[in-house]
């Protein structure tokens, strides 16, 4: 699954701790009345055996649970007051009402959560998605990544896939739900097929309906062999140096690869016909490189913004905690890789905001040629 944040950035807890929204609502743990926030004061409650205060409380629930609620709570709010004019919210609520949908409405959506994150709530989630996407925001403006710099390292493409069998097992028919499938092409005739498909293209032929019409890859075929941005990495290497060797609105030549036969198309798009919401992910991606080959870059990004706006951790222990796990580079990162290790194998499967419709048409469009990240 494709992850909003960086692995460095999940292994520092800050998409795992629940967060506060944009709106400034308090997450689901933390108490409050229609009237606004609770004043608990520092006695909660009083006996002739002695008194309960907040402390009391607090050193209950442990100084490093306190210290990561303490930390993602400042980032947030720091994150919401910078960044809270550019944050679109009515547009993240959107998508994420129709993820919630694609897995069924927010019962069964709750439930998967439950399964591959015991704890998590709809309201949690939607909570840390509004973090991953401050955080999204910051990191962008951090690297000063552009408009102009995302562009211009994605093609948009389409392609019509002509898949074949491995030598020996083109006369192998294979059962699927009780009925047999028609045999696999050999590697010549998909070679032929794909080259007759070439032909009527160039004499003119839509390219997305014989994608529709021809296409082995059923996900895409649907889409008339829409791939949307492809931005490098994502695919197989014999696909995307073809890709990105065209000139926009070129066809490529038949391109061999693991999957079969490839007929590309780099559609000929501009940036201003490119949604925000698209740059905003390939902004992503580039910043997930950027720290992928540099993790210390994060933990510098979050040092300088908590200088920007004099942050000070008013309790010993909580400083001492935060610098130690997410401010200090050895300790931060060293944390960080364990914790992503065990986070990946809790959350697979888990839904997100990309996974959801990935899930849906897994099973048709096993063929497509996704990163193997």
């Amino acid at each position: 699954m494709k992850k909003k944040l960086a692995p460095i950035i999940l292994g520092l807890g800050l998409v795992s701790l629940a967060a506060c929204s944009n709106d400034g609502e308090e997450n689901t743990d933390s108490a409050s009345t229609e009237e606004g926030d609770v004043e608990f004061g520092s006695v909660l409650a009083t006996s002739d055996a002695g008194d309960v205060t907040a402390d009391d409380v607090l050193n209950q629930i442990g100084t490093n649970q306190v210290a990561n609620q303490t930390f993602q709570l400042v980032l947030d709010k720091v994150l919401t007051d910078k960044y809270s004019e550019e944050l679109n919210m009515d547009e993240l609520n959107e998508q994420i009402d129709a993820e919630i949908e694609q897995y069924g409405g927010e019962e069964n959506f709750a439930m998967m959560l439950q399964q591959s994150q015991p704890g998590m709530t709809v309201d949690t989630y939607k909570q840390q998605r509004v973090s991953n996407a401050l955080n999204d925001l910051y990191f962008a403006d951090y690297f000063e990544i552009t408009d102009e710099e995302a562009f211009d390292s994605v093609r948009k493409s389409s392609h019509i896939l002509v898949s074949f069998a491995e030598e020996g097992e083109e006369d192998k028919a294979e059962e699927s739900d009780g009925e047999e499938d028609e045999a696999a092409m050999t590697k010549e005739e998909a070679k032929t097929k794909a080259d007759d498909l070439k032909k009527q293209l160039d004499d003119g032929a839509d390219f997305g309906e014989l994608a529709s019409e021809n296409s082995d890859d059923t996900g895409s075929a649907q889409q008339n062999g829409d791939l949307g941005y492809v931005s490098e990495g994502q695919m197989v290497e014999e696909f995307e140096t073809a890709l990105f060797e065209l000139e926009p609105g070129e066809i490529s030549e038949p391109v061999e690869s693991q999957f079969g036969y490839h007929i590309i198309l780099n559609e000929d798009v501009s940036l201003e016909d490119t949604p925000e919401e698209e740059l905003n992910t390939i902004k992503t991606q580039l910043v997930n490189q950027k720290i992928k080959e540099d993790p210390s870059q994060a933990l510098q990004g979050y040092r300088d913004l908590l200088e920007e706006y004099n942050v000070s951790f008013e309790n010993e222990e909580i400083q001492s905690y935060i610098e130690e796990t997410f401010l200090n580079a050895d300790e931060a990162l060293e944390n960080a890789q364990q914790e992503d290790a065990a986070a990946e194998e809790e959350s697979e499967g888990a839904p997100t905001e990309e996974n959801a419709e990935e899930e849906s048409e897994s099973e048709e469009s096993a063929d497509t040629e996704e990163d193997s990240e």
